[in-house]
């Protein structure tokens, strides 16, 4: 068996195993059965997915996410968050860092257990796509910022599946979307918002990879931020606060462009929040 040396790290409740393998000693299939393994909340440590730093020749390192089931993810917002605070406390990084996942370039900025990480602009936005829900229809828009994400209102559910943001069935909601034809084979994240009286907004995330809901979702908040500001005018700095009561802090500088397009994102794209070390632990990964 291999032993691999890992942190426990979470980022407004969205929880990790971090491990630093800027050496190159764990292949692939071996990151994908620790993954697995690891995850599991009563066999293993317990997490929302794997977090592996790697070297690079041009930033401060490279990140690498899996999710629960093993597979690939795409860019994690609060496991980059993560990953930062993980670098700097390891004197990997400096307080201010570059890395890249899946070959696109971030900057994060560590103060305390704060972290501001910024992203550059989304790779695509559709709005007012009609999906069929059922029986019945219900119109989302969908925002791509390294992770695919359908964002939608609570009161924009289909009367069969309308509720308050609480009683929502994310559940049943979220595998509905997340496997919707219209975004085979890839599939989707799918959040559900709602605004509360303060203005803050309410988030809920249904995450593939994980196949459930999660505590928070970093990628899936900066996407749900982006359409309160489309859908209810909310303005940066647009404060959201997760399933998990966290709040989260979405910023952009809003463009010329019309809010229905990456472009009018360009400038300033930042998600703001809390992230934390809780532990670090030896995970012996037996022989396959």
């Amino acid at each position: 068996m291999q032993i691999i040396h890992f942190t426990k790290a979470e980022g407004a409740q969205n929880d990790f195993v971090i491990v630093d393998d800027r050496a190159g000693e764990i292949p692939e299939e071996k990151r994908r059965r620790f993954t697995v393994l690891s995850a599991h909340r009563r066999r293993g440590v317990g997490s929302d997915g794997a977090i592996f730093l790697d070297a690079s020749e041009t930033h401060d390192f490279r990140m690498s996410f899996y999710n629960p089931d093993g597979s690939v993810g795409s860019m994690c917002g609060n496991g980059g968050r993560c990953a930062a605070l993980f670098a700097v406390q390891n004197d990997i990084a400096g307080h201010e860092m570059r890395f890249l996942v899946l070959d696109r370039s971030y900057h994060a900025r560590v103060e305390g257990n704060t972290v501001q990480l910024s992203f550059p602009q989304p790779l695509e936005m559709r709005s007012g796509l009609s999906l069929e829900c059922g029986n019945e229809t219900c119109a989302v828009d969908y925002v791509d910022n390294g992770a695919p994400h359908v964002v939608l209102f609570a009161s924009q559910l289909p009367p069969s599946l309308r509720a308050p943001l609480a009683m929502v069935d994310m559940q049943r909601v979220g595998s509905m979307l997340r496997h919707h034809a219209v975004f085979a084979p890839r599939g989707v994240n799918v959040n559900i918002l709602e605004q509360e009286d303060t203005g803050v907004v309410a988030i809920r995330t249904f995450e593939k990879g994980v196949e459930g809901e999660t505590e928070a979702c970093g990628t899936g908040t900066l996407a749900g931020g982006m359409i309160a500001h489309l859908r209810i005018g909310a303005s940066s700095p647009v404060m959201m606060r997760t399933h998990g009561g966290d709040l989260l802090r979405v910023h952009f500088t809003a463009g010329d462009a019309p809010p229905t397009s990456p472009e009018h994102y360009a400038d300033d794209l930042m998600l703001e929040g809390p992230a934390r070390l809780v532990f670090d632990g030896c995970f012996a990964l037996p022989d396959a």
